[in-house]
């Protein structure tokens, strides 16, 4: 039958597999002798690829490994090889090449390494899936029973654990021993890298040590495995665990504890993350049947040597606009910047105890104090980090306010929102909690009946870890819609990958991506799989500014289509939120839509002054004294 190869792209690494019959032996020898592709024992010659990391260019990675194999292996055809993984088709395109569906490679290898299996759980650098199968008596392989896979979030995958390594300062070949040398597991979210990042910060100041983190890290990925990707399905062992996660021991570990299996019920190959390759090697004789003839492979050389030989194009970086044309330029010439019409404060006399309201918006990233008079007017405002410890923030503000305010002031009423809205409504005796929808609407239409006297119809609000759209009619809520279990288009989401790139979210962000002549296309991605592209786009050549102006545009891009889909966008529209003071957000939404966008003053603490004017009205309301101690 002769050699055949198979090559599966992940999305962050190339793997191949090199299968024979008795008679290849021997060059297949020579292969092996060369270091490079040890052998698999089993009844057929196979010989595997090291697992390399694609680094943002899988094609010359790819091309490498097959040099590799031409240099010892005779008549390698092209009819001989076949291709799989989410990066099939770059050598589809590139080289002529068929391509198989990966689930049907991973199903053909089990069925041909691991006949008994019945459940395969996989879990890839950007993918997770759940396979069932059954043994097919027409073929002797097996037949895929039901299959699930994740979608566009980056929880339950190999980067998710990537990155959390890389946070902590560890190797990601290390966590796995690292987790399992834990004596207990603190309590981290698996559906968002950015909410992760956020409990293992918060078990770090609760004095959790690295490894109960890590251990608390594996444990989150294997619940997110279950509850998004078996969803409840029957997992019927034995189970082999596949995939470049299948190595971490922490994640086998927390697998296992979580399905109740032991290490014969659940247990991982020895080519763990070869089974793509490997079932596209044994699948090239069938798709050959379906063909027609194809010339030879042409010698393809080293990817050290820039070309592709025998007049294939030579392979080049492809350059910022290569995905489609570049974004256009940012622009604040549809953007309405409002900061500037603010009133300066102006505070009572001492000893004047002004009548005076507090509003109070507690968030997951940021918690938000301002003070305001009887007319609305702002006297006081506090931005200040959450940190996991509201309680002790929120008592730091009102510390602050008192001396700021002193007797300046009397406070005759209090609100609060956000999520921690009831615990701190408690502790400070708030006249008023109330959701964050009516606290930001409030906000919104106190600042447009007063600044710009035309009555505000939507608002944009991207917060820390959420983000809200708010339709209004009349001065009434009419629709609403929030993000749920994904933070990309956040302000967390900006703050890392401005983290990554060595530029302060503060000032440099905006500066830099104003200046930028060709936004590179990022489009709408999970925090972590962005990360792969910046790195990606970063190895082709793109420069800081077209970065942060493409990922100024990948914020508004994931807000519109995660968070407001096809809700209607009226006219009047404020951005609003912390990360509406990144004015080159505001201009990216301005240039998607094509319509003004209105940034209010105080933006970063809307949801405090909608609470300062709710206590207002309550007391109006009620006439009763306020309960704010």
């Amino acid at each position: 039958m002769g050699v055949t190869v198979g090559i599966d792209i992940g999305a962050v690494s190339v793997k191949a597999a090199v299968l024979g019959d008795a008679e290849d032996r021997n060059d297949l020898d020579r292969l092996a002798q060369d270091g490079e592709f040890p052998w698999l024992p089993g009844a057929r010659p196979l010989l595997l690829s090291p697992y390399r990391r694609s680094l943002g260019d899988p094609l010359g990675t790819a091309e490498a490994m097959l040099a590799a194999v031409q240099k010892h292996v005779r008549g390698v055809h092209w009819d001989r090889m076949l291709v799989t993984g989410s990066g099939a088709r770059l050598l589809q395109g590139r080289w002529g090449l068929d391509r198989v569906n990966d689930f049907k490679a991973i199903a053909t290898a089990v069925g041909f390494l691991h006949p008994k299996v019945t459940t395969v759980f996989e879990m890839g650098g950007e993918s997770s899936k759940f396979l069932r199968l059954e043994a097919d008596p027409a073929t002797g392989g097996v037949s895929l029973l039901d299959y699930e896979t994740n979608g566009d979030c980056a929880a339950g995958t190999g980067s998710f654990i990537d990155q959390q390594a890389t946070r902590m300062c560890y190797d990601v070949e290390e966590i796995g021993a690292v987790a399992c040398s834990g004596c207990s597991a603190a309590r981290v979210a698996g559906r968002c890298s950015v909410f992760a990042k956020s409990d293992m910060i918060h078990a770090q100041q609760k004095g959790y040590a690295p490894p109960q983190i890590l251990r608390g890290l594996c444990d989150a990925v294997a619940r997110n495995f279950k509850g998004s990707i078996t969803k409840g399905k029957p997992a019927v062992p034995p189970v082999a665990f596949i995939g470049g996660l299948a190595k971490n021991a922490g994640v086998v570990q927390a697998l296992r504890e979580l399905f109740k299996f032991d290490d014969r019920q659940l247990f991982v190959p020895e080519a763990y993350a070869w089974f793509g390759a490997i079932g596209a090697a044994l699948l090239v004789n069938e798709v050959a049947t379906r063909r027609t003839p194809m010339r030879a492979l042409g010698r393809l050389a080293p990817a050290s040597a820039g070309g592709s030989g025998d007049g294939a194009p030579s392979r080049r970086p492809a350059g910022p606009g290569s995905a489609g044309c570049p974004a256009r330029p940012l622009s604040l010439e549809n953007v309405v910047l409002l900061r500037d019409r603010a009133r300066p404060l102006r505070l009572p006399e001492p000893g004047a105890g002004q009548a005076a309201y507090l509003g109070i918006d507690i968030g997951s990233v940021s918690t938000n104090l301002v003070v305001l008079t009887d007319v609305g007017e702002m006297l006081h405002e506090i931005y200040v980090r959450t940190q996991g410890r509201p309680i002790e923030v929120v008592t730091a503000g009102l510390r602050t306010i008192a001396e700021a305010l002193g007797d300046r002031i009397r406070i005759v009423g209090a609100g609060t929102t956000g999520s921690g809205r009831e615990l701190i409504g408690e502790l400070v005796g708030a006249d008023t909690i109330n959701d964050e929808i009516t606290a930001h609407k409030t906000g919104a239409m106190h600042v447009s009946q007063t600044l710009l006297h035309e009555q505000v119809d939507t608002i944009f609000e991207i917060g820390g870890q959420d983000a809200k759209f708010i339709a209004i009619e009349n001065g009434v809520v009419v629709d609403f819609a929030m993000n749920e279990a994904c933070a990309a288009g956040t302000g967390s989401f900006l703050e890392e990958q401005a983290e990554r790139l060595g530029i302060s979210i503060q000032g440099e962000f905006s500066r830099l991506a104003f200046r930028s002549r060709s936004p590179v296309r990022l489009g709408e991605r999970c925090t972590v799989f962005m990360e792969q592209d910046v790195n990606a786009w970063q190895q082709r050549g793109a420069t800081r500014e077209d970065l942060v102006a493409g990922l100024a545009y990948s914020v508004a891009l994931n807000y519109l289509n995660r968070v407001v889909c096809q809700r209607r966008i009226g006219t009047v529209i404020y951005f609003q939120g912390g990360t509406a003071y990144n004015d080159a957000v505001a201009a990216a939404f301005a240039g998607l839509l094509g319509k003004r966008i209105v940034v209010p003053p105080y933006n970063g603490v809307m949801g405090a002054i909608g609470m300062a004017l709710l206590a207002r009205e309550k007391a109006r309301g009620t006439g009763r004294p306020t309960t704010f101690h």
